[in-house]
């Protein structure tokens, strides 16, 4: 993915404006928090039915307290499963809005357990839902998906106290909403701010690795990434068929010495443009091997159609002018991977073939067929 500065501008709701990016980033958060939000959600439910303890202090044995512990035991049950389905999600996002519907669920359990115990002890009430929204902002989420959360919370315990408790309890429900509303926002406002500095510290390492990896006058790969990724193609794909393009601009140092340097810089930028218009975006690799050299990999390609493929890119820059210097020609080598060939033995061949295309009058492609 080609990572620019612009694309990592985030939302109102502390997200990513562009979708891949977005995506990117929930990978991201899925490798480093996925564990963590399965001990919090495990963490969630115990801490739940703790509180049996007090519902047994409070009313001893009987019907009401068989009832409670089974309401408990549910969130306890919805927390288990949450710990053992949320990490079979693809996409994390759907593992976080899973977090989300369980934490709601744990409250409407809560609420059940209230109208059980019938508790006149409003501000014990005040304090669990008060806990309850911290929880909900304590396990990594969304902060969308955490702010909606946590108002559901808040909105459905003041209605149900007001349905549900008698008018004189103290203190009174206006304050306690009062109350509700400021530890919401105050873990919103702390939410955002932690979620806007994970965001920002992700753009600027994707950056700084964009960068290191980026040929700062063409913005294609550099020597270092291609090399890399070529290893990859190597180890992982050995069985598939793949082809290699080195080419050189032809009469380059001409260009600079008549021109200047600047226009040999705009040469290399259209030479590039031109390359990156007429390859594959899904199977091609497409780097700055150095100077005025480049290198295509061609995915899933054997020899005789790589051959087809740099005549297209040979006669695509042969007749697109660039800036002062006009038209200019390239020389290709082109050369299929071997079975059990070293990264330099398969660069060194590919060279070869474009040097014999160089001595043999430039602008044309030399290949090796031999497999």
């Amino acid at each position: 993915m080609e990572y620019k500065q612009e694309r990592f501008i985030q939302n109102n709701f502390c997200e990513f404006c562009d979708k891949e990016v977005e995506a990117d980033f929930m990978e991201y958060e899925k490798i480093a928090s996925l564990s963590v939000v399965r001990f919090l959600m495990l963490l969630y439910g115990f801490v739940f039915v703790m509180f049996t303890l007090s519902d047994y202090y409070f009313y001893g044995d009987g019907q009401v307290l068989f009832v409670s512990m089974g309401l408990r035991g549910t969130a306890l049950f919805i927390s288990v499963v949450a710990f053992c389905v949320v990490g079979k999600y693809k996409r994390f996002e759907h593992a976080l809005m899973l977090v989300t519907l369980t934490q709601l669920a744990v409250f409407v359990v809560y609420l059940l357990t209230l109208i059980n115990l019938h508790s006149n002890q409003p501000a014990v009430q005040f304090m669990s839902v008060m806990l309850l929204i911290f929880a909900v902002f304590l396990i990594p989420n969304k902060w969308k998906n955490s702010l909606v959360a946590g108002t559901i919370i808040l909105v459905g315990y003041v209605i149900f106290s007001f349905f549900f408790s008698p008018p004189e309890e103290s203190p009174p429900l206006t304050l306690r909403a009062v109350y509700l509303v400021i530890c919401l926002l105050a873990c919103a406002i702390f939410l955002y701010g932690r979620e806007n500095s994970r965001r920002k510290q992700y753009a600027a390492e994707k950056l700084l690795e964009f960068v290191s990896m980026t040929d700062r006058l063409t913005g294609i790969y550099n020597r270092a990434r291609f090399e890399y990724l070529l290893s990859l193609w190597i180890k992982n794909k050995r069985h598939d068929p793949f082809s290699l393009l080195l080419f050189d601009i032809d009469n380059f140092k001409k260009v600079n010495d008549q021109h200047g340097h600047t226009e040999g810089d705009k040469v290399l930028v259209g030479t590039t443009r031109v390359v990156s218009e007429n390859i594959r975006d899904d199977d091609d690799i497409f780097a700055r091997w150095g100077g005025e050299e480049f290198v295509v990999l061609f995915g899933v390609t054997e020899i005789e159609r790589a051959v087809e493929l740099a005549e297209r890119l040979r006669k695509a820059v042969e007749v697109n002018p660039c800036g002062e210097a006009g038209c200019i020609t390239i020389s290709i080598g082109a050369c299929q991977y071997r079975e059990g060939e070293t990264i330099t033995d398969f660069v060194k061949r590919v060279d070869d073939k474009m040097y014999e295309a160089k001595r043999a009058g430039k602008n044309q492609v030399v290949a090796d067929y031999n497999r």
